[in-house]
């Protein structure tokens, strides 16, 4: 059998039609749809907890890289719980 170099590949789930126009249209110069992007605004002076960066990238599974991903993240409030 041929080895061809490929990375295993994670399973993925399809959110629906939006990707990064429907999630920043702003960002995508389509206005009237949000005052501002979503997300862009999370973090102020009043919250509360810790500050944690996360950085990363994504290939598919030849080992190229996704510049259209979008990674949905989930965290607890600094209470530890989630609405």
């Amino acid at each position: 059998m041929q080895q061809l170099g490929y990375l295993k590949e994670t399973p993925s789930q399809t959110a629906g039609p939006y990707v990064h126009i429907g999630l920043t249209p702003n960002f995508c110069d389509i206005s009237g749809v949000y005052d501002t992007d979503l997300g862009t605004g999370m973090v102020n002076d009043k919250t509360l907890g810790e500050r944690i960066t996360v950085t990363g990238r994504i290939f598919d599974g030849a080992g190229a890289l996704v510049r259209d991903a979008v990674i949905e993240i989930w965290q607890a409030d600094s209470a530890g719980l989630y609405n």
